[in-house]
Parts: C-alpha cells; sequence; structure tokens
C-alpha cells in the first residue's frame, strides 16, 4: 500500500504534466473517454474485476483514463490484473494513444536523456498525468494534516477501556501468554495467524474486508458509529467512548469538506478515512504502552538469552534521498511521535521529484517492528520472516518486495596470518512496490545461527559487530554526483544483495589464503599432525 506521502507523489507528477496540456487537449479531443475516471473505465472494460483493484488503484493515485493509460504491464501485473485483464487493459491504451506502433510503450517518445535516470512508471505518469483539481488536492492535505496529530490520536487511546471480547482478540491475547513462555528453540504455534494478522496486518485486502463487514452491518451501507466502533475493535483498538468516535468522525469527515459548505461532501465513514483512522489508531496504541506486545520485549521469545541486547539500539537511521541530494537523520525516542504519524517532505517546487525513503532498524526492537508493521502496511508474513530470521529467500507479499539475507562478514585479518573468524547477521529488506517504489525498509541483527554454524562464534562481542554495508550504501548517497540517488528504492535494495555478495567473496578469499599459508607450515612431526594445524 502506498501512504498519503505517495499520494503527493502522484499530485507532483501531475503537476510537472501540467506544461504539456496542448498534447493533452489532443487526446482529450480524439477519444470520448478522456473525461471519465480510471475506475470507470476498468469497471467498463472488466466488469468482474474485484473490488481490491479499485482500492490499490486509488491508493497508487491512478485517478484518471490517463493515469490508468500510462501504465506498463508490470505495473498492471502489480496492481492485482489477471494477464488477461492486463492484455485488454494495455490494448486499450493504445488504440486510446491513438499510436501506429502497437509494440511502442506511450512514453518511450519522451528523451530518457532530458529526464534523467527515473523510473519508467513515473515517466508515463508524468508525460500523461492531468493536473490534479485543487479540491482534491485540499482534501488530501487536509487529512494529511490530521494524520500527523500525534497528540489527536494518542489521547484517545489513554485510559480507554480494553477491546471489546470477540473470538480473535481473545485467541491472540492467549497467545500472548504462550509466547512468553517459550524460548527461541521452542516452536511458536501460530503467531503470524492469531498475532500479526489479526492485530496489526492493515494491508489494503485486509482493510477492505474490515471495510466491507462494517458495511454490511448497517442498513443503506453507510458506516455508523457502531459499526465503526465494531471494525476497530477487529484490530484490537480500545472500546472508543461516544464521545472519542464522534471527534474522529468529525475530525476525518472535515478533510473532505467542500470549501463554502457546512456539511461533507458525502455521509459516513469513507474508506480511505478508516484506513487512516486504524493505523494512526494502532501506531497510538503503539508508541503509548497501550497495546499488548506479541512477545516479551525484554527476551523476544528468548532470543535475548542467545544473541544478548546490545546490539538492539531502540533507534531508526532515515534517509531521504532525490536526484539533488540526501538527508539523513536519526529517529530516537524523544522522535518516534513526528516520525511515525508524520510523513516525508512534499516536494518544495513542482520540478522536484518526490523523495525516497530508506529506513534502517540497526537491532531487532519488537515495538519498533510493529510501529513500522502498522505504518507502511507490512504483509504479516513478511514480518513473520523477520521475527523468526528465516532462511535467505526473495518473495513478493501484497505490494512489497521482501529479501531475506543470511550475510557473512570478514572478522579477522585476510591476509592469512590469523585464524580465519566469521560472524554472522540476518538482514531483511522491504521494498515498495511499482509504480513509485519510493520506500524501502531493512533490519538488521545478528544471526541466531552464528555460534554454532560459524568459526569464532563463540567469541563473537556483539557490541563489536556492525553493518558495514550499511555505512557504504551511505557514502555512496551522500556523494556529490551519486548514480544511486537517480534511481528508486528497487535500484538500493540491488545494493544491499550486491554488497552481501562481496561480503561472501572476502570471506572466500580469507579461507582460501589461509589453508595456503597452513600448507605451507610444517605439520608433520614424528608422532604425526601437529595437533593445533589439525584442529584448525
Amino acid at each position: 500500500r502506498v501512504k498519503p506521502h505517495s499520494r503527493r507523489a502522484a499530485m507532483y507528477l501531475r503537476r510537472t504534466a501540467s506544461d504539456q496540456g496542448s498534447c493533452l487537449d489532443d487526446l482529450a479531443s480524439a477519444t470520448g473517454s478522456a473525461n471519465m475516471s480510471a475506475g470507470e473505465v476498468v469497471r467498463a472494460l472488466l466488469p468482474e474485476c474485484p473490488q481490491a483493484v479499485y482500492m490499490r488503484l486509488r491508493r497508487e493515485g491512478i485517478l484518471t483514463t490517463a493515469d490508468l493509460a500510462g501504465l506498463d504491464r508490470g505495473d498492471l501485473k502489480e496492481l492485482g490484473f489477471t494477464m488477461v485483464e492486463r492484455s485488454r487493459l494495455l490494448q486499450w491504451a493504445r488504440d486510446w494513444l491513438g499510436s501506429d506502433d502497437r509494440s511502442m510503450a506511450p512514453w518511450q517518445s519522451v528523451s530518457s536523456t532530458a529526464l534523467g535516470e527515473q523510473d519508467l512508471g513515473m515517466m508515463a505518469m508524468a508525460t500523461m498525468a492531468p493536473e490534479i483539481s485543487m479540491e482534491q488536492d485540499e482534501a488530501h492535505r487536509r487529512l494529511d494534516d490530521l494524520e500527523q496529530q500525534a497528540d489527536f490520536w494518542c489521547t484517545l487511546v489513554r485510559n480507554q477501556r480494553p477491546p471489546a471480547a470477540s473470538p480473535a482478540t481473545q485467541n491472540a491475547h492467549v497467545q500472548f501468554a504462550r509466547l512468553r513462555s517459550n524460548s527461541f528453540n521452542e516452536e511458536v504455534e501460530d503467531v503470524r495467524e492469531t498475532v500479526l494478522e489479526n492485530l496489526f496486518d492493515l494491508t489494503s485486502e485486509r482493510v477492505l474486508h474490515l471495510y466491507k463487514r462494517m458495511q454490511s452491518r448497517t442498513k443503506d451501507g453507510i458506516i455508523t458509529k457502531d459499526a465503526l466502533r465494531h471494525g476497530l475493535s477487529r484490530c484490537g483498538v480500545p472500546d472508543l467512548s461516544d464521545e472519542a468516535l464522534e471527534k474522529v468522525i468529525e475530525a476525518t469527515s472535515r478533510a473532505r469538506r467542500v470549501q463554502g459548505q457546512k456539511a461533507p461532501s458525502s455521509k459516513g465513514v469513507q474508506l480511505i478515512e478508516f484506513e487512516a483512522m486504524l493505523s494512526r489508531l494502532k501506531i497510538a496504541q503503539l508508541l503509548t504502552g497501550a497495546c499488548p506486545l506479541p512477545l516479551d520485549p525484554e527476551t523476544l521469545g528468548g532470543r535475548r538469552s542467545l544473541l544478548g541486547s546490545a546490539h538492539v539500539s531502540g533507534q531508526l537511521v532515515v534517509v531521504d534521498y532525490h536526484t539533488q541530494h540526501a538527508s539523513p537523520h536519526l529517529v530516537d525516542s524523544k522522535h518516534r511521535h513526528e516520525f511515525f504519524f508524520g510523513h516525508r517532505k512534499r516536494p518544495r517546487t513542482p520540478t522536484e521529484p518526490p523523495l525516497v525513503r530508506w529506513v534502517h532498524m540497526p537491532g531487532l526492537d519488537l515495538n519498533l517492528l510493529l510501529s513500522l508493521t502498522v505504518k507502511y502496511s507490512l504483509h504479516p508474513l513478511g514480518v513473520e520472516d523477520v521475527i523468526d530470521q528465516c532462511p535467505t529467500k526473495i518473495d513478493r507479499y501484497g505490494n512489497h518486495y521482501f529479501a531475506a539475507l543470511e550475510q557473512l562478514m570478514l572478522a579477522s585479518p585476510g591476509d592469512g596470518s590469523e585464524p580465519v573468524r566469521v560472524h554472522g547477521r540476518h538482514v531483511a529488506v522491504f521494498c515498495s512496490g511499482p509504480p513509485l517504489f519510493d520506500t524501502i525498509l531493512t533490519i538488521s541483527e545478528p544471526d541466531h545461527d552464528e555460534k554454532e554454524d560459524w568459526p569464532g562464534g563463540t567469541m563473537r562481542d556483539a557490541q563489536c559487530v556492525g553493518d558495514a554495508w550499511v555505512d557504504r550504501l551511505r557514502e555512496r548517497l551522500d556523494a556529490a554526483h551519486s548514480r544511486l540517488r537517480e534511481r528508486r528504492a528497487d535500484f538500493l535494495m540491488y545494493q544491499i544483495l550486491d554488497l552481501s555478495s562481496d561480503e561472501l567473496v572476502k570471506v572466500t578469499k580469507a579461507y582460501t589464503t589461509r589453508l595456503s599459508k597452513l600448507e605451507a607450515q610444517p605439520h608433520i612431526t614424528a608422532s604425526g599432525l601437529v595437533a593445533e594445524w589439525l584442529r584448525e
């Protein structure tokens, strides 16, 4: 799911295309569908398309016909269209654009040199998207401003009643006690299904499912106060009083109120408003301590007793960057509310590209991990893989790409002068999907299997183990003419994989050099092989 900062990115892309109005006028006059929204086009072409696809279109800022025509086959696949549906939409786009060369994508006539190393999906949107209406722009800004009011949301969850009892939440709270009593090496059953999915799953599919459940509890489909309370309680949100619920509904409906009108343009709670309410209330729960954690944060199911807690800093390193510069900053306990409730900075000028954000967590802090899960709608499967330190893999969960790396780093000189020592770390990477690729999250911590698997693991001092690849990436982002800043978040993910491979090469060379020196040493005596030589 793309959060509100990506809605602003879509606005930027439309504003930058305003100078190409004459070209858009020609396209509009060539077809009668120019005034249709993207959802109306999809509904006309694909009447059986599921509702989850329409929700993704709205979240990605694909609102107009031109937005839809600018997508390529990969973008349509990520949005959830089937192969047949993708072919039908691409055929429609070619006809709508009136291109003679049916193999050429709509943006291929634009000079890539003039645009720089931009993502193709962004070039398509920037070339074809019309200017957004002032009313929509202002409504999005008001909703963004409301989401950033940390005191408002935290006040709501303080001193509220626990969530109403339900089979889902009761089962989850039973799991809390079970998980706290288990060691890390013991199997924890259904942590994803009973804890992560019930309480912290804010993916677009789950939010849409909850919204439909709330609509089914009303006669006319308009979300009432009682239906909203039921939907929030399904995710373990405290049972808000009637007064508190009225404050939330009034605040969110005010964001879509048309200027000059005393009442909002539509009744009830809209889907995008429910999503904002749910995410902000869950973050407020986690940051104020009102939400019980699924694992003991001190032991993390016994993992802390195995790894030690020295590597857990409780901080986040955040780097916002675009083609011109990179802006790093540290998120500590004093700045958590500002980060989790806030959004990245808007482009200062219409020509300034939207920011890409890299968030790095050194050491697994459970409270921060769950807060990131809610803020960026991470998939429960990926979060479970982080907690369990899954083997090396690359996968796609929803609209996020996920990679897990069992990283090896050389912890001794590579010249063969002493025995080789290796440190192992587990790195997890979440990367937002197309068309923007604007966010990447990384979590790094010591590998819990290192002591048993690698020489020197038992002598490891967790305080001395760092992430050299993090420093190298930051140096590349800070360089005067950084090629890394010209690319999107997916390219940063590729760089992490590349640096991890480089570390493996160093380990291999170190062992090769050391073995050569051992072979050159006198190691055969009258009584047999030298004991130390043989042990190594």
